[in-house]
């Protein structure tokens, strides 16, 4: 996920839309118990200003977990935006370097995908969960447990 600012240099435009298949190779925690299903679409727009390059842009990609309270496999559509700075020498603790008049976007997105990704997901946002006691399934209906 390259974006050449020296490109954008010499043709004059300080602002560029982008727009990158990524395959995350990233560890996502275990923990989460979810992990991404498929390649991770990544766009935005880049602008150059000095030599800084700002970058607004949206991750999706299409998430696989089970449901926090039921258990049930969960497939979902998952997104996030972004902005970063990238710049020669950093200014800013948050700022992102880039070398060669090359910006490469995978840190920066790889970051935004670690700090977004939901921490649990749900079947659906009523989900009734599992019974304590017996473990039943709450959604298909109510167990004969004591209350």
């Amino acid at each position: 996920m390259i974006i050449d600012v020296r490109k954008l240099k010499f043709s004059g435009k300080f602002e560029s839309d982008f727009a990158f298949e990524y395959d995350y190779q990233g560890d996502l925690p275990a923990f989460y118990g979810i992990v991404l299903d498929g390649p991770v679409s990544v766009s935005g727009t880049s602008i150059l200003q000095g030599d800084d390059v700002y970058i607004d842009g949206a991750i999706k990609c299409k998430i696989v977990g089970e449901c926090a309270r039921c258990l049930k496999r969960v497939e979902r559509e998952w997104s996030c935006e972004f902005s970063v700075v990238y710049a020669v020498t950093r200014q800013d603790e948050d700022d992102y370097l880039y070398q060669n008049g090359r910006v490469d976007l995978t840190p920066a997105v790889e970051d935004a995908i670690l700090t977004s990704i939901p921490t649990v997901i749900y079947c659906k946002s009523d989900c009734l969960g599992l019974c304590p006691s017996c473990g039943k399934d709450l959604n298909e209906g109510p167990c004969d447990c004591k209350k």
